[in-house]
């Protein structure tokens, strides 16, 4: 045999050696397990909400959820498995992905290691700080943002079957108010930046999407939001609320893991993939902190083993983040076609801002202020900073989104014994800029406390003031303060009575902001308020230290 007739033979050989080895190692499922560490390592981990169905016992709660501060857990049995079997035990907080963002830039030493859908923002906002130092694993799970739609009105619009439906065709439905729908906030929630990114791009002619490509698309995009319906900080918080009223709406954008749960609890709901293509979520487990490597390394090695791969699908509903493993049964196999998203923080930035300015429904909230007796200087020193925050005085990552917005309209009460006006307008500028804004929240700041406790009174007024005077369009909601229980005023059975009469069709939330004192009371009358605002559709979110209460104010606008 000449001497290129042995190349080959010994070359071909090696091929078959090599394709079997990347068998054994991406795909059989008798890979042995990554090395246990000689000591034990604890990686404290900043985690999406949505994982808590991989890293929890039984989740998290909304009563949790509703703190306004990052919320832990109960280690689930994967977690526990992975500290007995490896020495690294994974302690997760909650928080968004901006949030958390905000958090690893202002302190690299916070976390060890970030896990959300996508740790893109992250990187990014790094990199502007000249940081960008993150070493990410290769996915650990995947699920593509996707949309879902009742059965009746997917059959109506000619979207089932093998239909192709292009992000074209979904902004035009929309667009004749044939599709309303739900997605979470870009400001806090990965799974609406992806929405608003992957239409964004899918309308750009040579994507990844650059800043000065954003208002070429922008007409095409605001097709599609104009049938946005509602929104939510997370995307376990929307999917409650599209199972909690499913008629209400006719679709909703999420992951498709999300979806696939939503579909075994309402019934008929088809997934509808963009046929030119969505974003996927991979779920990275992210480096944040160097000399945290080797724990870091082989935590991520023992979750891309094939055993727990299968295990995380099944429990997830995800798809499995490595290659050769197959989806738990009920996950989808199928192609999906990924689009880029934008790879700088400038463009993103300048999309988000475009949302909120350009596409997202308007907004009317009208704000309850306690100022009886209890409140102290200090808490309405730090109500007065809440409000400068929304006009635009915080521009951190996340809080630079939460801002109030041009075209807004606003109504400020005040009550204690009785209810009164302190101000109503629409922002007319650019809220730094806006003079009338400003000259409102110096009155905010010149509030001093008196008095008793009437906050069903107040609650009353709001819903009056919103009934005599009804703004088409505007997504319309009511935030109540309070830092102590009810002394006086109407009952919570004659509101209860006067509201199911006067104001329940007006579908306006009640969200409750609860500092001080009310946020740890057992007080019958503080629990009667939780469940009005949670029977309006809005929510409790607890400030215990007033010093939160900039932060909780703008964590509402998620759900605006």
């Amino acid at each position: 045999m000449n001497r290129t007739g042995w190349t080959t033979v010994v070359a071909g050989s090696l091929g078959l050696v090599l394709l079997a080895w990347f068998l054994v190692a991406n795909a059989l499922p008798g890979r042995s397990e990554p090395d246990k560490l000689a000591d034990p390592v604890t990686l404290k981990v900043a985690a999406g909400s949505e994982l808590d169905d991989v890293l929890c016992a039984g989740g998290t709660s909304k009563a949790e959820e509703s703190t306004g501060t990052p919320v832990r857990c109960e280690p689930s049995a994967l977690v526990k498995r992975l500290r007995e079997e490896t020495n690294v035990a994974l302690e997760p907080e909650f928080i968004g992905t901006l949030e958390a963002a905000d958090a690893i830039v202002a302190d690299p030493d916070r976390y060890d290691a970030a896990w959300f859908a996508s740790d893109d923002y992250l990187r990014l906002a790094l990199a502007a700080k000249g940081t960008d130092d993150l070493a990410s694993s290769d996915p650990i799970m995947r699920s593509p943002v996707v949309l879902g739609v009742h059965h009746d009105v997917a059959t109506r619009l000619g979207w089932t079957g093998d239909a192709e439906v292009s992000w074209e065709e979904i902004a035009g439905r929309a667009g004749d108010g044939e599709l309303g729908f739900l997605m979470t906030s870009p400001a806090s929630s990965n799974s609406g930046l992806s929405t608003l990114a992957g239409v964004a791009t899918a309308f750009d002619a040579e994507p990844p999407l650059q800043s000065e490509d954003v208002g070429l698309v922008q007409e095409d995009v605001r097709q599609l939001f104009s049938g946005q319906l509602g929104r939510a900080a997370s995307s376990g918080w929307l999917s409650d609320t599209f199972r909690e009223n499913p008629t209400a709406y006719d679709a909703i954008f999420n992951y498709e893991s999300e979806l696939l749960t939503l579909a075994e609890q309402v019934d008929d709901l088809d997934i509808v993939y963009p046929s030119d293509g969505t974003t996927e979520a991979t779920y990275p487990l992210t480096l944040v902190d160097a000399e945290k490597q080797k724990a870091y390394e082989t935590a991520v090695a023992w979750l891309r083993t094939a055993e727990v791969q299968e295990e995380l699908s099944e429990k997830s509903g995800r798809r499995p983040g490595r290659t050769g493993v197959t989806p738990s049964p009920g996950v989808p196999d199928n192609d999906v076609k990924t689009l880029p998203l934008p790879d700088d923080l400038g463009t993103i930035d300048e999309l988000i801002f475009t949302y909120f300015d350009e596409f997202a429904p308007k907004t009317r909230t009208t704000y309850l202020l306690d100022t009886s007796a209890s409140m102290d200087e200090i808490k309405m020193n730090q109500l007065r900073r809440a409000f400068e925050g929304l006009a635009g005085d915080d521009t951190s990552i996340s809080g630079q989104f939460k801002r109030f917005r041009k075209g807004e309209r606003l109504s400020v009460y005040t009550y204690a014994d009785e209810t009164e006006s302190l101000g109503s307008l629409v922002v007319e500028d650019q809220p730094e800029r806006d003079e009338a804004l400003n000259r409102l929240i110096d009155r905010v700041g010149e509030l001093a406390g008196h008095g008793g406790t009437a906050y069903y009174d107040a609650i009353d007024t709001a819903y009056a003031d919103i009934k005599a005077s009804p703004e088409e369009g505007a997504t319309t909601s009511i935030v109540l303060m309070t830092d102590g229980e009810q002394n006086g005023g109407q009952s919570y059975a004659q509101l209860s009575k006067k509201y199911e009469a006067a104001y329940r069709d007006l579908g306006v939330p009640l969200y409750v902001v609860l500092v001080g004192d009310a946020a740890t009371s057992a007080d019958a009358s503080i629990e009667q308020l939780v469940d009005f605002a949670e029977h309006t559709g809005g929510r409790e979110v607890v400030a215990e230290d007033a010093a939160d209460l900039r932060k909780i104010f703008q964590e509402i606008r998620d759900y605006q």
